[in-house]
């Protein structure tokens, strides 16, 4: 059987999902109480910076539903040092790799 064209593609939101939420278990977030913006968005921002090569700024400007970039760069370098960030990415990276593409060609985002 000849898997289908969307069995060989990972969408940008699968991609998405499994960062945000591999960066979430590795790397917590303390938010504090009455905080209007969740760990799921500061990530989401984050990996979408980092895919684009761009930065925080820039997604946060030109995605409507973004906090903006200082909530999210205040609570980032408040909480990490970019050595530790850069550490646990190449971590969850190497580990999770080979668990996560499926046995067969894929297209990736």
């Amino acid at each position: 059987m000849k898997p289908t064209q969307s069995d060989n593609e990972l969408e940008e939101e699968h991609l998405l999902n499994f960062v945000v939420n591999s960066l979430g278990d590795e790397l917590p977030i303390d938010l504090g109480e009455n905080v209007e913006v969740t760990t799921d968005e500061l990530y989401e921002v984050l990996a979408d910076a980092s895919a684009d090569g761009t930065s925080i700024n820039y997604v946060c400007e030109t995605t409507g539903d973004s906090p903006y970039a200082n909530t999210v760069r205040g609570h980032l370098t408040d909480q990490f040092d970019l050595n530790t960030v850069e550490a646990v990415g190449n971590t969850l990276l190497q580990r999770n790799v080979l668990e996560t593409l499926p046995d067969r060609p894929v297209e990736v985002v």
